[in-house]
Formats: C-alpha cells, structure tokens, sequence
C-alpha cells in the first residue's frame, strides 16, 4: 500500500478498537492473554488482527515459542497506538474533571533520588487538594522508565535529570541540585575518621545502585578520577527498602542521595562519611513528553512537586 493510499486508510476506516487491539496485543504478548482482557474470542482477536494486517499489508506479529512477538512494523504501530490512546484517557478526563470537579489518575515513574523526599510530600498535598485523585507510583530506572513515558505509560518521571542526551520529544524541569553522599551504619568504625578519601574506601564492601543508573556511572567515574580501583566486594540495589536493612545490618559502605539518607541519618540509624562528593551533585526534577502540556490532574501534582521542592533543606555537608 502506498503511503497517501495507508494514510487515506487510516483517516477514514481506522477505529479506536483497532488501537485498542494493536496496543494489548502488544503487551500481553499473547493472543489468549490479549483477548481475555479485550473481553473477545481468540477467533475473532486473530481476524482482527489478520484484517488490519492484510490491509496494512504489513506484518505485525510473528508466532515464536513464546507466544508472539512484534515485528519492527509493529513496534512503530504499537508506539503510536498507545500514545494516542493515552491521549484520549487524558481527554476524558479533562472532561470529567469539568463535569464532577476534582478527579482524574495520575500515573508517575520515580527513581531513587525523589521517592523518598519530595514525591510523598507532594502526594499528600495534591491529596489534600483533589481527594478524588487517583496516584499509581511506579519505581524504576532510567532506561526502564524513560520508554514507558514515551509509550504513554506513564504521565511523567521524577528524579535526578540527565546530564547529557536530552530527548526532543521530552521536556525537563529541575527542582534543585541533589548532592550525593556516603553513609554507614550508626557505629560503624569508619564513623571515627574525621577524613576520608575514596582511596582508603576502595576495599571496604559497597552497596551500590544499579550499574544502568546515572549514579553508579557517576560513583565509577568518582573512582576513576580519585586515581585508585573500583571496589570488588559490591551488593548492586535501587531497593531504598532492602538498601536501608543492609546498611543498619551490615558494615556496608553505602551511596546514597542526600535527601534520601538524610531521615535515617536524623533519627540516628545512618551516619554520612566525610568523604567529599561535590562533583556527582545532580539536578533533580520533573520530566514529561513534549510540549509538556498534562492533563488536569498531572498537571495538578507537578505543581505540588514545585511546592514541595522549595521546602527541600539544604544540604549539611
């Protein structure tokens, strides 16, 4: 099919069901799965799915021993159907908001630096403002975070920005600089020193993020410049839950947001090293898909982010 020929197809025979199909095929991976939660037959999910490919004339899926798999034509199709259903979520919501008042789901991605600091803060303000607000809260890292914003997944992301290789189809707000920081367990030796250098840490055993993470990359070039090893006796955790035991029970040597270590330091279970980090300080912020417009209830908790963001306390380092 040509191109003017698709793009005729598609403006005039296209129906949402058609999005809805593509997009659930695609993340169940599965026809049986698929349909059950389409609430159709496998029979008449496979015609349809057959019919939209046959007048695509492209392959969407192909059968593997796993079930089904998109082709690179259905990736590209899949991208777009659940963007724009995503878009037609958030246009019925800005239509109910209008018609009941204060109501609406926001879904946000966080990573470590933010989830335990400012995004509870901000919940409990927007929750104060717009009980009828629905908040799904979900914990990853970067490269698993950023493609589910992009897919429509997610209304937007809160933690530390990139420094580098910003997308054109995203938009990025900073907050504050988050510096970074090395903690122990309350007692621990290393809590004697008045001094410390990455050098003496080098073989002590760590706790650190994931290597994905613009942390761990940031903590490795730390390393690297102080001229000395990477450690070799290392547990890899983005879990601020497990991250936190193992420290209280361990003589691990952690790395840790300043903003997030800072309760546990205050109420005496952590102590801070006095190691000097000064160069993995990193923006923190908001980001959402180009042209940063949100729906009414999103828009609504990145402004309690803002507010939150003021009442952040300065580091005391």
């Amino acid at each position: 099919m040509s191109s003017s020929r698709l793009e005729r197809w598609i403006a005039r025979k296209f129906r949402l069901r058609h999005l809805e199909l593509i997009a659930e095929i695609y993340d169940c991976r599965s026809i049986l799965k698929a349909s059950k939660r389409l609430s159709l037959t496998q029979p008449t999910l496979t015609k349809a799915l057959q019919d939209v490919e046959t007048t695509l004339g492209l392959r969407l899926f192909e059968r593997s021993n796993r079930g089904i798999e998109p082709t690179e034509y259905g990736e590209i199709f899949a991208r777009h159907a659940k963007v724009l259903l995503a878009q037609l979520r958030h246009a019925a919501e800005e239509l109910e908001n209008l018609r009941v008042g204060y109501s609406g789901k926001v879904t946000v991605g966080t990573l470590l630096a933010a989830s335990a600091s400012i995004l509870p803060d901000a919940i409990v303000l927007l929750k104060n403002e717009r009980p009828g607000v629905a908040i799904s809260v979900i914990v990853g890292t970067y490269d698993i975070l950023m493609p589910a914003l992009l897919a429509g997944d997610l209304d937007m992301v809160l933690g530390r920005l990139p420094t580098e290789g910003h997308s054109r189809a995203l938009v990025y707000e900073e907050f504050y600089a988050e510096p970074t920081c090395i903690v122990v367990r309350r007692g621990h030796p290393l809590t004697r020193k008045r001094r410390l250098t990455l050098r003496e840490l080098a073989n002590q055993p760590w706790l650190l993020p994931l290597p994905e993470t613009a942390l761990h990359r940031q903590i490795e070039r730390a390393f690297i410049d102080a001229g000395t090893t990477l450690p070799k006796n290392v547990i890899e955790s983005v879990s601020i839950l497990t991250n936190r035991v193992l420290l209280r029970k361990s003589d691990c040597v952690g790395v840790m947001p300043y903003h997030v270590a800072l309760d546990d330091v205050e109420h005496g279970l952590l102590a801070i090293l006095p190691v000097k980090l000064k160069s993995l300080e990193s923006p923190v912020g908001v980001i959402v898909r180009a042209p940063g417009d949100l729906p009414p209830a999103a828009s609504a908790l990145r402004e309690c982010l803002r507010t939150a963001a003021k009442d952040v306390p300065s580091p005391r380092l």
